[in-house]
């Protein structure tokens, strides 16, 4: 059945550009006010107690009566609606070494290990995205403590460290690989003995998902554009890995084996670093200038529709949640997501309660080092706390600020004094 016309790109983000702003604050917003407010009333309560032991007798009786008073008050802003907690992982390994961005996306096997022992303590329900998604569209409730799984990227080392941790405690989880790196092959591998490079095969993860695992997309090529004529430096030997997204886009197709080449293939040393942003969430800059907003709705449509078509072929199963490349989305590629029947995407910004749209998962990254070096009781405790932030207490956002201040310390002097981050 042929789709019903749609009106020009152009016109299609105008329509929907207060609404998408709109979420686009409100994790953030959220916290600061509800923080914000809980402070002044806390303090004017100590100071009005303050004066009232000073000024009247026995005042310090009523003092801790206004200070109690002002705790009671204070309290209804630091508990908010309800939310899901949707936690997203990367590399599970001991040694992300070949990911040029292991240290911001990898978390250690034990680190992981504790998250999930940590989740299982707390008791919280472990949802799979499609079930929640579907409750939700539905008009049906979900858990007031309630957790999804994500696993982006489609690294190997999910099926070997990962997945057993995860089928130990019974949790759901969603992975998300990118087509153009899913490895060649017909047949699961064996688990490797050394460090777990790479990336899953179609026969992994068909594994997984009869593992009970969901499988769902995340684009083609995990693919960045040129953004301006401006360059932000030159390709030399140390920092090519990190620009990976230059020799990814001159050569289409798989992309899979790029970390085991020594030298770039495709875009030599001594090229410029455009400014770049996401293929699926900027427009192109051609030369002549940046491309039209119905250019970028033509590439989201080829990629989410690729990958609809791959997922049937391989999986014999139609792709129900897509997630954009680095969690970011404009406002027409959700519809074209809709239009192609994907029935929820990544990139929100907001705490999944029931007062925002299901069809929008918003989601926080799951990081190591909690406090700059890797141990147990703080990733355990760091983990609790996110969790229970993004479900609405926010007095764990009293307990995460050290964390972080400690955290953005204590790498900078390891990278000051040149630790490797083992």
């Amino acid at each position: 059945m042929a789709r019903p016309r749609r009106p020009p790109a152009r016109q299609r983000a105008r329509r929907s550009e207060a609404p998408a702003q709109a979420q686009a604050v409100t994790r953030k917003a959220e916290r600061r006010a509800r923080l914000l407010r809980w402070a002044s009333i806390v303090l004017a309560g100590t100071l009005a107690a303050l004066v009232a032991g000073w000024l009247l007798a026995g005042g310090w009786i009523v003092g801790l009566a206004i200070v109690a008073v002002a705790l009671g008050i204070a309290h209804r802003a630091m508990i908010a609606p309800s939310g899901t907690a949707i936690l997203t992982y990367h590399s599970v390994d001991p040694e992300p070494r070949w990911l040029p961005w292991g240290r911001e996306i990898a978390v250690h096997p034990a680190t992981f290990a504790t998250h999930m022992a940590t989740l299982a303590r707390m008791g919280d329900a472990v949802l799979p995205t499609r079930e929640w998604v579907a409750r939700r569209q539905a008009g049906a409730p979900v858990p007031a403590r309630c957790v999804l799984l994500h696993l982006d990227d489609g690294y190997r080392d999910n099926l070997v460290h990962a997945a057993p941790v995860l089928a130990h405690h019974g949790f759901a989880a969603t992975i998300f690989p990118s087509l153009d790196f899913i490895e060649p092959g017909t047949t699961t591998r064996p688990a490797p003995t050394g460090a777990c490079e790479g990336y899953l095969n179609w026969p992994e993860l068909a594994v997984l998902a009869q593992q009970g695992i969901e499988i769902e997309p995340h684009g083609v090529a995990h693919a960045r554009v040129p953004v301006s004529e401006r360059a932000t430096g030159t390709l030399d030997a140390q920092n090519w890995r990190a620009n990976a997204w230059m020799q990814w886009a001159a050569t289409p197709g798989p992309k899979h084996d790029w970390f085991r080449h020594a030298a770039p293939q495709a875009v030599p040393l001594g090229s410029p670093i455009p400014e770049s942003g996401l293929a699926l969430a900027a427009r192109a800059w051609t030369g002549n200038g940046r491309e039209d907003a119905d250019a970028l709705a033509a590439r989201i449509t080829r990629d989410l529709s690729a990958c609809r078509i791959a997922f049937e072929k391989s999986l014999g199963r139609t792709p129900h949640i897509f997630c954009w490349p680095e969690n970011k989305a404009v406002p027409e590629g959700r519809r074209i997501a809709t239009d192609l029947g994907y029935r929820a995407t990544t990139g929100g910004k907001g705490r999944n309660t029931t007062s925002e749209d299901p069809a929008i998962l918003s989601r926080i990254h799951m990081g190591d080092r909690a406090i700059g070096f890797r141990w147990q009781p703080a990733e355990a405790l760091h983990f609790h706390a996110a969790v229970r932030l993004m479900q609405g207490n926010h007095y764990w956002y009293l307990v995460l600020l050290p964390m972080h201040a400690a955290r953005r310390l204590i790498l900078r002097l390891r990278v000051l004094f040149g630790d490797d981050f083992a």
